[in-house]
């Protein structure tokens, strides 16, 4: 009897264990494939829109991409046409998505000429920095919460010589589609400009 009780709680822990889908989408503060590992500080606040943070945090994955989503290998992309960094990013999480922010220069070049429908600046997700004010993009933060020190070892972008991010006057960056020069070599901005947008949702 007292090997029978054993089974049944063993078998009851490992039915626990099976069922759970806390590690999938939260556990170990990483969600969807390395989303919210580095997550952007809460001091992290644009100056010119009011002192706003972008502090959101998606819930679910898109389990298929929406009509005029492009997918490519596990998440989903859309031109979201011309906004300002915060009304970007609140259109994207309407749709369970962050303003992109490129992995690689593969991700980047197959986002270029696969999403992108203009040739002119993109506001990224990269988004205020871990120093106060930098250049080093390895130093700074992204709207999905993606660790851009792992992100620029593939990436090895670089900021345009004078330009910076910081927390709060300068907390956002761009880069031209198309463009030779400004592809790896990215333009600060203060955020309240209107600037192209792609949103990026995980699939799952």
């Amino acid at each position: 009897m007292l090997f029978v009780f054993a089974l049944l709680i063993g078998v009851t822990s490992a039915a626990n264990v099976i069922c759970t889908d806390y590690g999938k989408d939260l556990g170990g503060g990483g969600a969807f494939d390395g989303y919210y590992v580095r997550p952007v500080p809460t001091n992290c606040r644009f100056q010119h829109r009011g002192n706003w943070s972008p502090q959101f945090r998606i819930k679910e994955g898109q389990p298929q991409c929406k009509g005029g989503w492009r997918k490519w290998k596990n998440k989903c992309y859309f031109e979201a046409g011309g906004r300002n960094w915060q009304d970007g990013e609140r259109f994207c999480n309407q749709h369970q998505a962050h303003i992109w922010q490129p992995n690689d220069r593969e991700e980047y070049q197959w986002v270029e000429q696969n999403v992108m429908r203009h040739n002119n600046w993109y506001f990224l997700g990269t988004v205020c920095n871990s120093r106060g004010q930098t250049t080093n993009p390895a130093d700074f933060f992204t709207a999905s919460g993606e660790d851009m020190r792992q992100i620029q070892q593939k990436l090895n972008a670089r900021m345009h010589p004078g330009h910076h991010i910081n927390n709060h006057s300068h907390p956002c960056m761009m880069s031209h589609r198309n463009n030779n020069t400004w592809r790896w070599m990215y333009h600060h901005q203060h955020c309240h400009e209107g600037r192209h947008i792609v949103c990026e949702a995980p699939t799952g």
